[in-house]
């Protein structure tokens, strides 16, 4: 068995190897390729490759297609790509903010090389590619109708303000693809994405993001696979519009609980015949059988609006009344699957222990829960030019359904399927009076219903020193119920049933920024929080009697000479009260050497790097695999993580629109062997040194 094992592993290797080597000699010959065209042309060219046309050419150029009878916008865009022609290349948020398709090499494209695609400061992740984090900063979400639950999955799923719209004027494909490289542990995350128009007036888009590991210890694996479509129309007259979009996820995974006190002890002892990281015992699953949990669904949303006036559409500047409509239809499923419920083989015996809980007689194969929501929304925003104001109202219907797909026989908790609807009123204003101010504020209230009483208040405001110096404040209260999975649970293991009646989450946000590229960027947030719903060291819900208070200070700068840079974010964050409960770290810190090497000509750019990443110890939450979410440690045997320093070595290269990755991660047990202490969750440990390709690639056409 150890044969087959190892020359699997052998062949992972080689192909890694030979993928890596193609992909360098690959991109080094474009290089080449393009930089002895350069040199055969006298003429500049653009970020695409294509050649820009002198001024005598372009007057030339533009005659012809003038006498064809086409617009100045249609031959500058059309036929000839000037510098800044990736500017006709437009990415629009969720809620209507425009940003530009950037190819630009960066520090934080380093950071974003991950299965999230996001920055991971604040977040300790998992060994196993697109497994878990382990959050070290209180980030509140709240909803005026309750979540689902399932918070470890929360930085992987597509939500409605995740998803981007595009309004591009040639097709545009751009493909992210990340893998281990030289390791025990395989596994690739691939993220395409294809936009294109139909036309002037309709854009679409079609991507995939999937991802498949097998983790470094034993029956650590995941599998996700994330399908999104999106759309977005306007007429002629820009008088009508609308946009949406679909998406169907699921997100799995085969868990092992974390190692054994005897695997921790033997991980800890720095034994080279255990450096093959799957002789180590861990707590979940075996050879026989496998604990695992899925988190799926389905999306459809569509928003429309229409101009009451046409003679708005006319003139920008005028008063303008745009009716809205809003809908959504969402359906989730979780399902945990054990073989404790069906079996007595050694697995279940594991899995008994692990939860210190017995099943259920005639206990189902799963645990599995179902919640549909379906909302329509109605209103209209003024739009008032003399004093640069936009106002928005919405009244909102929702209807939400939470059930239980199969339920243990012998349990004598009555089954009670939490079904109801909910009438919102949701306000929204924009505030730009002068060039140098601006403010936006957001009220949303449940009137009546089955979370009637549920509102969100956010106001925020920034104030322009100058064009290099930005003032920025916010505030928020919230008043939202706890997730749907803390207040009702059916499971076939006895100790996890409950239904409770927990009081509204209120929660109070005070934040204060300063921003320059020149001095650096500060961020002073301060958080209270009342009847904070978390799960204790027996993994049940609670809810806590007295306040939360949390201070965090955040700290960034970027300073740079000629080729040179140094990246550093610092934050410091104090839980005055209520630590015992939301465990946090004091101290984080990530600091970033790196360089820009411009070769052949500019034709290819290098970026070495050197990052540090550090967070002082903290007594972090365990990862539940039956509820997909976090909880206190026993307190028996209480842990802590932290207080180590992760030394990452990282190359990247860009070669026109193409961004490549190397980075080996953790080399301090290369510099410290004596030193184990790098663990991303209490019982799971964080990477040993690894090789970690990945590659951006965008497409023009």
């Amino acid at each position: 068995m150890n044969y087959f094992c190892k020359m699997k592993q052998t062949i992972n290797h080689l192909y890694s190897f030979l993928l890596l080597i193609v992909l360098c000699v690959v991109s080094v010959s474009y290089a080449y390729a393009q930089n002895y065209e350069n040199s055969m042309n006298s003429s500049m060219t653009n970020i695409f490759g294509e050649q820009l046309l002198t001024e005598r050419q372009q007057f030339q150029q533009d005659s012809i297609r003038r006498n064809q009878g086409l617009s100045s916008s249609e031959r500058t865009i059309y036929f000839n790509r000037y510098k800044d022609s990736i500017q006709v290349y437009k990415i629009i948020s969720a809620r209507g903010d425009t940003s530009i398709v950037d190819t630009t090499l960066k520090i934080s494209d380093i950071y974003r090389v991950n299965p999230t695609r996001r920055d991971e400061y604040g977040y300790m992740p998992f060994p196993n590619l697109a497994e878990g984090y382990t959050p070290m900063v209180l980030d509140i979400k709240p909803t005026l109708t309750p979540d689902y639950g399932m918070e470890s999955r929360e930085m992987y799923w597509y939500t409605v303000d995740d998803i981007r719209y595009f309004n591009v004027k040639t097709p545009w494909s751009e493909i992210m693809y990340h893998s281990n490289v030289f390791s025990n542990m395989t596994g690739q995350i691939l993220d395409f994405n294809f936009t294109a128009n139909a036309g002037k007036k309709f854009n679409f888009s079609v991507g995939y993001r999937g991802k498949r590991t097998n983790g470094l210890y034993n029956y650590s694996e995941t599998h996700h696979g994330q399908f999104l479509s999106t759309f977005n129309y306007r007429t002629e007259s820009y008088r009508y519009r609308i946009k949406g979009h679909f998406t169907y996820q699921f997100l799995s995974a085969s868990e092992n609980g974390g190692l054994t006190e005897e695997g921790d002890s033997l991980f800890r002892s720095d034994d080279k015949e255990f450096s093959y990281r799957r002789t180590l015992p861990v707590r979940l699953s075996g050879s026989d059988d496998v604990v695992g949990n899925r988190l799926g669904g389905s999306r459809i949303y569509v928003m429309q609006e229409y101009d009451l006036f046409a003679s708005a559409v006319k003139n920008p500047r005028a008063f303008r009344v745009t009716l809205l409509n809003e809908l959504v239809y969402d359906h989730k499923t979780y399902r945990y699957t054990d073989p404790a419920f069906s079996s007595n083989s050694e697995t279940a015996r594991k899995s008994l222990a692990y939860y210190g809980s017995n099943v259920y007689a005639g206990a189902p194969v799963s645990d599995s829960s179902i919640y549909n929501t379906v909302e329509v929304a109605a209103g209209a925003g003024v739009n008032f030019p003399l004093v640069n104001l936009y106002a928005q109202g919405m009244i909102r219907y929702s209807s939400t359904s939470y059930d239980y797909d199969t339920v243990a026989v012998g349990s004598s908790m009555e089954v009670e399927p939490q079904k109801g609807g909910t009438v919102a009123l949701n306000l929204m204003g924009r505030w730009r009076p002068f060039k140098y101010f601006g403010a936006d504020a957001r009220f949303d209230y449940n009137l009546s219903g089955e979370y009637s009483g549920a509102s969100i208040l956010d106001i925020s405001a920034y104030f322009k020193l100058t064009d290099d110096y930005v003032l920025r404040g916010s505030f928020m209260n919230a008043s939202y119920y706890p997730s749907l999975v803390s207040m009702y649970y059916r499971s076939s293991y006895e100790n996890f049933n409950w239904k409770n009646d927990f009081s509204r989450i209120n929660a109070t946000r005070l934040s204060v920024s300063f921003e320059s590229p020149k001095i650096l960027d500060a961020r002073l947030d301060f958080t209270t929080i009342d009847n904070y719903v978390y799960y204790d060291s027996l993994r049940i819900p609670q809810q806590y009697g007295e306040k939360v208070d949390v201070l965090s200070l955040t700290l960034h700068r970027d300073l740079r000479y000629k080729a040179f840079g140094w990246d550093n974010t610092f934050t410091y964050q104090n839980v005055s009260s209520g630590s015992s409960v939301m465990p946090l770290p004091e101290i984080m810190l990530r600091s970033t050497l790196y360089a820009h090497f411009p070769m052949f000509k500019k034709a290819m750019t290098l970026m070495p790097t050197l990052t540090l990443k550090y967070y002082s110890a903290f007594k972090a939450p365990m990862y539940n695999p039956l509820l997909s979410a976090y909880n206190l440690q026993p307190t028996a045997d209480v842990r802590e993580i932290g207080s180590y320093p992760y030394i990452d070595l990282g190359i990247s290269a860009k070669i026109r629109a193409t961004r490549l990755f190397l980075r080996l991660e953790n080399v301090t047990p290369w510099i410290n062997p004596g030193n184990r202490n790098y663990y991303s969750s209490p019982w799971h440990p964080y990477l040993d040194p690894t090789i970690r390709f990945g590659v951006i690639w965008d497409w023009f056409n």
